[in-house]
């Protein structure tokens, strides 16, 4: 729980794990200063995506973000979709 609703919240929706849909009960949005975005394809535009990869490439040179990375193979695909990754770490399927 917030203790200042009035306080501006950005909730950005990134992944349908639990499901497609949400149920939200209409007073939580009322009764609070939020905006939802999401964080999809075609959310932001390609242009302004491709515009910030220099900078984010950098950062990640710099040492800014901690990169975990899973590497699992391209052909088991299947079993990496539905594994459950560590906390911190990031499944990235290579050939």
């Amino acid at each position: 729980m917030r203790d200042d609703r009035a306080k501006a919240l950005t909730w950005v929706q990134i992944g349908s794990v639990a499901g497609p849909d949400i149920t939200l009960p209409s007073y939580l949005l009322r009764a609070a200063n939020i905006a939802i975005m999401g964080s999809g394809q075609r959310s932001v535009p390609t242009r302004d995506i491709v515009a910030e990869l220099p900078a984010l490439a950098a950062e990640i040179a710099a040492g800014t973000f901690a990169v975990n990375p899973v590497a699992v193979a391209l052909a088991d695909v299947t079993q990496a979709w539905t594994a459950t990754a560590e906390p911190g770490r990031r499944v990235v399927l290579v050939p």
